[in-house]
């Protein structure tokens, strides 16, 4: 009788140790130790060219107060020094003053009337605007960003959500850092973009293990991206992991239960 509550004790712990069993992150670029390191070369960063209905911010400061307030109205006082969405301030309300970029792809600002920028990158279009205001007005200096450069990035993220860059152009790791990094239960292996490409939504599938992920295509995301972190196959073992618990503990008590009977 006492080797049968051996087997019975022996039992419930093999299932606790089963149902308890370690969750491991993985980790992103992973090499084997015999493997010989490569060094993998990032795409160029592509550059954003201004196209019509982009949102554009577009300041031009000169050492003249009440000219600086004709083309910056909305800044009240703030100044512009990052691309990172914190110290660019709120993104609706810079959104709303931006300045849009019309069907006749031209915009309209103050003194200088009617400018084109469509088809210049931003730092084109700042030279642009510079030359053009030099005509009015004493060493202005212009900055030009784009407003309505989003990715959206869910999954198994720590924080979830649209993310803006005005700088024109983001890497997908960049996006990731943006949401404050993955969970422990993310599948780096697979991890999704889907693009709209010609009217049509096509997604790729990048391993966040592999270096290789820097020569990708999506490596550097475009406008309206949208990066998808599955969920690894430890999330469900996890979630099972409760119900797991409890069908063990009414077993072992339904096993003590019989060998105290059985005495």
């Amino acid at each position: 009788m006492k080797n049968k509550h051996i087997f019975y004790l022996s039992f419930l712990a093999a299932l606790f140790q089963l149902s308890c069993s370690n969750i491991k992150n993985i980790a992103m670029f992973q090499e084997s130790q015999n493997q010989q390191r490569n060094f993998y070369v990032s795409r160029t960063p592509p550059e954003h060219k201004i196209k019509p209905y982009d949102n554009l911010y577009i300041s031009i400061l000169t050492l003249d107060t009440e000219v600086n307030k004709l083309f910056n109205p909305s800044l009240a006082g703030n100044g512009f020094s990052s691309g990172t969405q914190q110290m660019f301030g709120d993104p609706t309300s810079k959104y709303i003053n931006g300045y849009r970029i019309s069907t006749d792809s031209t915009i309209s600002l103050p003194i200088l009337g009617s400018v084109n920028l469509v088809g210049l990158s931003l730092e084109k279009a700042e030279q642009h605007l510079k030359q053009r205001a030099e005509e009015y007005l004493k060493d202005p200096v212009v900055q030009v960003k784009i407003l309505n450069y989003k990715v959206n990035v869910s999954g198994e993220i720590q924080k979830p959500g649209i993310y803006y860059n005005y700088e024109g152009s983001i890497n997908i790791l960049d996006a990731v850092s943006m949401a404050n990094g993955i969970t422990n239960y993310a599948d780096l292996k697979n991890v999704l973009v889907h693009r709209e490409e010609e009217n049509k939504i096509q997604t790729y599938t990048v391993d966040f293990t592999n270096s290789n992920l820097y020569s990708s295509e999506v490596y550097y995301l475009q406008p309206n991206d949208l990066v998808y972190i599955p969920p690894s196959k430890l999330k469900r073992r996890s979630e099972n992991s409760d119900t797991y618990s409890k069908l063990l503990g009414t077993l072992s008590v339904i096993l003590v239960a019989v060998s105290i009977l059985a005495l």
